[in-house]
């Protein structure tokens, strides 16, 4: 009797191996990892969804934003605009310069001498009538009595002819004399009124030299130059002095040459300086010098300020004008602002116009149609943004102010509402 072979027990609970079906469950297994769950396609849609929504958006935006883009596909171009409306415009016009005098007066000598004394020097503030220069009047007064004594010489001696010739008259009356002698007293007394003639006219240049030995002031102002200096010889007609009025001042601002039809004679102006910072002075345009700087590219305003004299304490002696009173002195830099104000104006936005240099300066109209028309313009005053339209504009009529660049005339254009009241 064989005996079987001994097999080894089996575990409880353990189940018996079978190759075939692990191998359809794992393959099971690998199927469902596999395959996609409804969730995940419902997710899918969604963000295919909403990115196609996003695209849509972004090209719906594009059309309405852009031009180019709203060209392409024939849509209105997309334009802000603004009404045309009257308002208040006041420009304010910058440039610093420095302060000069009003008028300046050159001083010439008419004498020629030595120059005993020069009692100013620059920037000096004079009176009238104040010394300048006083010469040596030696020669000049000896010239002067000695013309005295030719003149008090030529009245005696026409005394002397007139009694010659009276005495020849009678004689001739009694048949005395000879018509010759009477004839040589006669021309014997018009010598000597000639003499006397040019023995006056010599005392009264002599008199006038004298007056010239001394050079005042003919105004009140500043010594700008001192060309002569004691024991210098002078000539007839040399420039000795430069004096500047300055009761009243000139403030010489160098302005960009854009402002040049800006600028009008007259304009009110207020000036600032830094030697005074809590003051402004007020003042006016009073001349203009359109000259171009070709290094700076400005011109020059000169605007007019009364010069204040300095306000004495109460305590202070009340004294006469001096250098310290007047506190305007040329070479003062100083700040200009002119101001420029057009009241009820037709106005519109700077960005509005094309070519606002040029000759050709327009807009675009946006008729009631929705169409875009190019119309030319006239300008005026450019402040805070807004600029002056002169002519060729009417008010409430609708400028674009953004898109303007890309537009043809007669374009449909759709104004966007941010803008249409200016807001």
């Amino acid at each position: 009797m064989k005996e079987s072979p001994d097999i080894p027990a089996r575990p409880i609970g353990h189940s018996v191996q079978n190759p075939e079906r692990d191998a359809l469950s794992t393959r099971r297994q690998e199927f469902t990892v596999g395959k996609p769950k409804l969730s995940h396609w419902i997710i899918f849609l969604v963000v295919c969804c909403v990115l196609g929504l996003l695209v849509f958006k972004t090209a719906l935006h594009l059309i309405h934003t852009d031009s180019k883009k709203a060209r392409i596909v024939h849509a209105p171009s997309p334009v802000e605009t603004i009404p045309v409306r009257r308002q208040t415009l006041e420009e304010v016009i910058g440039g610093s310069g420095t302060v000069q005098q009003f008028y300046s007066v050159l001083l010439t000598t008419q004498i020629a001498a030595r120059v005993l004394e020069v009692p100013v020097w620059i920037g000096d503030i004079v009176k009238k009538g104040d010394l300048l220069v006083r010469w040596d009047d030696r020669l000049i007064q000896a010239t002067l009595d000695a013309n005295r004594q030719f003149v008090e010489t030529s009245n005696i001696k026409i005394k002397n002819e007139t009694r010659q010739v009276e005495r020849y008259t009678a004689l001739e009356k009694q048949h005395m004399g000879t018509p010759l002698d009477l004839e040589k007293a006669e021309i014997a007394l018009a010598d000597a009124y000639e003499q006397l003639a040019k023995a006056t006219m010599g005392l009264r240049e002599a008199e006038i030299a004298l007056e010239r030995v001394q050079m005042r002031a003919p105004i009140e102002g500043i010594v700008l130059e001192r060309l002569v200096n004691p024991d210098e010889i002078t000539h007839n007609d040399q420039i000795v002095m430069k004096l500047g009025a300055i009761d009243t001042v000139l403030m010489a601002a160098k302005v960009t040459e854009e402002k040049i039809h800006s600028v009008q004679l007259g304009l009110p102006a207020e000036v600032t300086f830094p030697a005074f910072p809590a003051e402004t002075f007020q003042g006016n345009v009073f001349k203009i010098d359109p000259n171009i700087d070709p290094v700076t590219r400005t011109f020059t305003v000169y605007i007019q300020i009364e010069n204040r004299p300095y306000i004495r304490a109460a305590y202070e002696v009340p004294l006469t004008l001096h250098a310290e009173d007047y506190r305007l002195k040329p070479g003062l830099s100083g700040f200009a602002h002119i101001r420029r104000t057009a009241k009820d104006v037709t106005a519109i936005p700077s960005v509005a116009i094309m070519s606002p240099s040029g000759d050709q300066a327009s807009v675009f109209v946006v008729d009631r149609s929705g169409r875009a028309t190019p119309r030319k313009v006239n300008l005026g005053i450019v402040a805070n943004g807004m600029t002056e339209v002169t002519s060729g504009l009417n008010e409430a009529e609708k400028v674009v102010t953004v898109g303007q660049l890309y537009l043809k005339e007669n374009d449909k254009v759709q104004s966007t509402s941010k803008s249409i009241f200016g807001k």
